[in-house]
């Protein structure tokens, strides 16, 4: 006799489907097998890619998916002949600056919101709240305006005023 609310020992069959050796590779090992190649092909190619000469790159005669003879030509030209180490810098430079004020406004905001007793509180959350779904693009027009006006036009610093804008409500929100 079974309690009321559990069921009976007969009934619980949970992942026993799964015993048997057979049964276990092809509904889990075989599928998630496949999962891992498809979404780590891209990056074995890239690293394939990135130590081929340029002669195996362009030639059909070969393995593709091997290097026969590596060389290292194209990570010297990528940091020596082009500004990519500059490039690099500023993308850290930008990313981290803005993430750190955003993250600095939205603790601030998020608990004037919640703990703070002001009239207007829940109105004003609700506005933050629904300018996270409001696509960036539809804000970036007035704000590039805003950005040339004050002459910060193709800088750093209008980056990492613009990045907040939209990291904001998702951190406030969140």
């Amino acid at each position: 006799m079974s309690k009321p609310g559990v069921a009976p020992a007969d009934d619980v069959v949970g992942m026993d489907y799964l015993q048997s050796l057979p049964r276990r590779w092809v509904v889990t090992y075989i599928p998630l097998g496949i999962f891992v190649f498809v979404m780590l092909f891209p990056f074995y190619w890239m690293v394939v890619t990135s130590f081929k000469p340029n002669e195996e790159l362009l030639s059909r005669e070969g393995n593709p998916f091997w290097v026969i003879k590596p060389t290292l030509a194209h990570f010297k030209k990528l940091i020596f002949d082009t500004p990519y180490p500059e490039w690099l810098w500023n993308t850290v430079l930008v990313s981290v600056v803005s993430t750190f004020v955003s993250i600095i406004a939205s603790v601030l905001a998020a608990y004037a919101i919640e703990r703070l007793r002001f009239s207007g509180a829940k109105p004003v959350g609700g506005a933050i709240f629904l300018a996270y779904p409001v696509p960036p693009s539809i804000l970036f027009i007035p704000l590039s305006a805003v950005i040339f006006q004050l002459g910060l036009f193709d800088t750093k610093m209008a980056l990492i005023l613009a990045y907040p804008t939209f990291l904001i409500p998702f951190c406030t929100g969140s």
